[in-house]
């Protein structure tokens, strides 16, 4: 069965999109890729490019999917609910309104993936930025800092005092320089919430070897830290592995943020 006729059955309350409509959209959004990427694509293309066509049921849709999804994201980042009500409506103006160069979000989802999963990372994007805003904090990634709490050890919070800007570096670099799919497991996993089960899912493998991945992806990301402060520091192995060691424990805590 084409895509096409899939997107129909699973979508059959949208007013029907013509098979030339739906077909002249796909080249639009996907341009010289269309041929290769037509058989992974996605049936709530569909549904976008009928929400997108001013179709009310598949309009209605979206901005249900949205919302949940900023709920989703709220209770992750512990928002309040004057947050959560202001990004609800920002990402509907996101979604279905163009603005100067900006097109509407919907006008530009290419179906790769599952709308759900394109909502997720939307909704969590831009409650962060909200927060952010309202904490006046001068840039997300200084929550790193956060991790080393002086009242865990003395020892550590002189540590910290001394070797903040390095510590901070080395967290962010290790980040940065994760392989592909480390990072992408963890987004998938601390952003947008996905379990073992969804993460096998996309990328067809048994749950128990994303599971795997999730850990080894945990490991890189310590590994890259500790070895970057063993080489700038001058201080005890010791002193690395406690640094280290606080900063992996509250890992959901800052790749949260981070990744965001």
């Amino acid at each position: 069965m084409g895509l096409y006729e899939r997107a129909r059955e699973t979508w059959p309350d949208v007013a029907r999109v013509t098979h030339a409509r739906f077909a002249s959209e796909l080249a639009r959004r996907l341009g010289a890729s269309l041929d290769a990427a037509v058989a992974g694509l996605h049936e709530d293309i569909y549904l976008v490019i009928g929400a997108c066509d001013g179709d009310p049921a598949a309009a209605a849709v979206c901005d249900e999917l949205a919302s949940r999804e900023v709920d989703f994201a709220a209770r992750r980042l512990r928002a309040t609910a004057t947050q959560t009500d202001d990004v609800r409506s920002e990402l509907r103006r996101l979604l279905f309104t163009s603005d100067g160069d900006r097109s509407a979000a919907l006008a530009t989802f290419t179906g790769r993936g599952d709308l759900r999963g394109y909502l997720r990372v939307m909704a969590a994007r831009a409650l962060a930025r909200r927060m952010q805003r309202d904490r006046r904090e001068t840039e997300l990634d200084s929550g790193v800092l956060e991790l080393l709490d002086p009242a865990l050890d003395p020892e550590v919070a002189m540590l910290r005092d001394r070797y903040r800007d390095a510590v901070e570096a080395a967290f962010t670099a290790a980040l940065a320089e994760l392989s592909p799919r480390a990072r992408a497991v963890l987004r998938y996993h601390l952003v947008d919430g996905w379990t073992v089960d969804q993460l096998g899912a996309r990328y067809a493998t048994h749950r128990s070897t994303a599971s795997r991945w999730l850990v080894a992806a945990r490991e890189e990301l310590r590994t890259g830290i500790r070895s970057r402060l063993a080489a700038q520091l001058v201080i005890s192995e010791s002193q690395v592995d406690s640094i280290v060691a606080l900063v992996t424990s509250r890992i959901e805590v800052s790749l949260d943020r981070l990744l965001a």
